[in-house]
């Protein structure tokens, strides 16, 4: 038993550290009991530099970080001090259950939520779509203050794909101005405070040409924060092209 999350949390960062060759184990276990399963992952390893089951296996567990998630109803100075032991943070899913009376509601943040568009772009054309910049909408003040003034962008969630892709971070200013013109280097990312969301921290701000509106249709502004290339950025005469 434990007697909280973070207590959980840390014992598992320690455990996982040193027990890949368990979980491969495990992994190559629960495969071989089911045929189905082992057929299907023969016909993909054809299509891979990969000779057998085993090797793959020892990509996936040795090769690559391991990926966790934690879903919890609360997140507090302890539960981000306790991430610090990993070297990628873990995804949060906030869930949260109301009652009243005898009605019961439930708030949730999804995962992964912020690349809704670029994983819905992959199922349509079943190709990976790359992204390593990030663009940010920003009221006036906002972008004085924060980018301007502090060298940051704050209070931005972000999946553990999206922290170890993003190189750079670009600024969508609202209307009237209604274009991007600012971006910068991305010099590291922090979580931010006890929100389960991220500061990124800003070096080497540059200008481009400014990249504004182009077909002025729903959807092409940013609103929450929009993936794209840093290659597309510096290309692109609206903004709209960013995001095809």
């Amino acid at each position: 038993m434990y007697s909280n999350i973070t207590e959980q949390i840390a014992r598992f960062g320690t455990s996982i550290v040193s027990s890949a060759n368990e979980i491969r184990n495990i992994l190559i276990k629960a495969v071989e009991s089911e045929p189905k399963t082992i057929k299907e992952i023969e016909r993909y390893l054809l299509q891979t530099v990969f000779k057998n089951i085993t090797e793959l296996m020892i990509f996936l567990t040795e090769e690559n970080d391991i990926k966790i998630v934690v879903a919890i109803n609360e997140i507090t100075t302890d539960l981000n001090l306790a991430f610090k032991i990993f070297k990628n943070p873990p995804d949060l899913v906030l869930l949260q259950r109301y009652i009243y009376g005898n009605d019961v509601s439930y708030y949730y943040e999804p995962m992964r939520e912020e690349i809704e568009d670029i994983e819905t772009e992959k199922s349509k054309t079943g190709e990976a779509v790359d992204f390593n910049t990030v663009v940010c909408a920003a009221l006036e003040d906002g972008f004085k203050h924060a980018y301007k003034e502090n060298n940051a962008w704050w209070a931005i969630r972000l999946s553990q794909e999206a922290r170890e892709k993003l190189k750079y971070l670009a600024i969508y200013e609202k209307a009237p101005v209604a274009h991007i013109s600012h971006y910068a280097e991305i010099d590291r990312i922090e979580p931010y405070k006890d929100t389960g969301k991220y500061i990124l921290f800003l070096k080497n701000k540059k200008t481009v040409k400014p990249i504004k509106l182009g077909t002025g249709k729903k959807g092409e502004a940013p609103q929450a924060p929009r993936y794209t290339t840093l290659e597309k950025l510096l290309n692109a005469d609206s903004i709209s092209e960013l995001w095809s």
